[in-house]
């Protein structure tokens, strides 16, 4: 009669600390650039992963996330799509500003393709007292240095 018991008490528990393990999450993001050269860490359910990709192996950028109050972005996201058709996703401002900056320092060309191909805020930007999106970015590059 004790084991069923024993056996009850210890399924609740398993259960309660998988549901608690799933529901703690360890949301860990970084990017470090060398000429061109990136390395994201991932840190996720207390599991490491790191992707490495060149800037050259960049196909398509696309802004995922842009929260902008006064002028200034609180929260820039973005998804690059890789040559191999992997797909990474950057989720923090500085990590982006960062791949930003690396585009602009080392393919100018493709920095500017960025910002040709997408003009998020149109001509409303001006009537609202916006800056275009890439001044904004200008700004940010600037600080993050």
């Amino acid at each position: 009669m004790y084991w069923i018991i024993e056996g009850i008490i210890i399924f609740l528990g398993y259960s309660m600390i998988m549901r608690s393990y799933k529901s703690f999450k360890i949301k860990f993001e970084r990017l470090e650039e060398l000429n061109g050269e990136f390395i994201l860490t991932h840190l996720v359910y207390m599991m490491k992963k790191e992707e490495y990709f060149s800037l050259y192996e960049v196909i398509n950028v696309s802004f995922s996330k842009m929260i902008v109050k006064n002028n200034k972005f609180s929260g820039l996201g973005m998804v690059i799509i890789l040559e191999n058709n992997d797909i990474v996703k950057l989720m923090n401002k500085r990590n982006s500003i960062i791949f930003l900056k690396s585009c602009r320092e080392n393919i100018p060309q493709f920095y500017e393709e960025i910002f040709s191909k997408m003009n998020v805020f149109g001509e409303i930007s001006h009537l609202l007292g916006m800056s275009s999106m890439k001044e904004m970015i200008e700004k940010e590059i600037e600080e993050l240095e």
